[in-house]
């Protein structure tokens, strides 16, 4: 029993160093973030389903945490991946949104998002 108990708490401890990353913003995108949390951004965006926010654009990345469905972020930036990805949300694309939830900053397929 007290095995058991001990993995139990070596898998608690390890879980929250995977989902609060430690990126910094840069001074642009922390001016994106600093003018969406102000409501004077145009970068917010609400989830259209719960999506996994990402370590890098692609959906075999790192999990960092959940965006959950119609919950709202702020969208750091967008670009293009080198991958496609085939139907998440709905529609493929090779698109994503850097975006901030909750201090958890990470990709979700733009297929996922709308503007809020």
């Amino acid at each position: 029993m007290l095995g058991a108990v001990a993995l139990a708490g070596v898998a608690f401890t390890a879980n929250p160093a995977v989902a609060a990353p430690t990126a910094t913003a840069s001074s642009g995108e922390a001016s994106v973030l600093a003018a969406c949390e102000a409501g004077t951004g145009n970068g917010k965006v609400k989830a259209r389903e719960s999506v996994k926010i990402r370590k890098s654009k692609s959906v075999s990345s790192t999990a960092l945490g959940l965006f959950p469905k119609g919950k709202t972020a702020c969208s750091l930036k967008n670009e293009k991946a080198s991958k496609w990805y085939d139907d998440w949300c709905g529609q493929g694309s090779d698109q994503w949104d850097y975006i901030s939830y909750k201090g958890t900053k990470g990709w979700v397929p733009t297929t996922c998002i709308v503007t809020a």
